[in-house]
């Protein structure tokens, strides 16, 4: 379960049916990590899938650079 820290913008179409939810990217990023948690891998929609392959490949890409070589923390003694 996510708290979203801002509320959702609802948009409808003309017969009053819910067509779109608008978040912002903050609410949107804790949405998949709370999927990517909770749901089975394989229920999810294709589209759910590749939006938190790319949120992980982000995630990498920002660990990335506080990386520290295996070699050099083995050889620091």
């Amino acid at each position: 379960m996510i708290l979203l820290q801002h509320s959702p913008k609802m948009v409808y179409d003309d017969a009053g049916r819910l067509i779109e939810v608008i978040l912002p990217v903050e609410d949107y990023l804790a949405y998949l990590r709370s999927v990517m948690a909770e749901a089975d891998w394989e229920t999810l929609p294709d589209h759910i899938q590749d939006a938190i392959d790319r949120l992980l490949i982000d995630d990498v890409r920002a660990e990335k650079e506080t990386a520290v070589d295996l070699d050099v923390v083995l050889t620091s003694d």
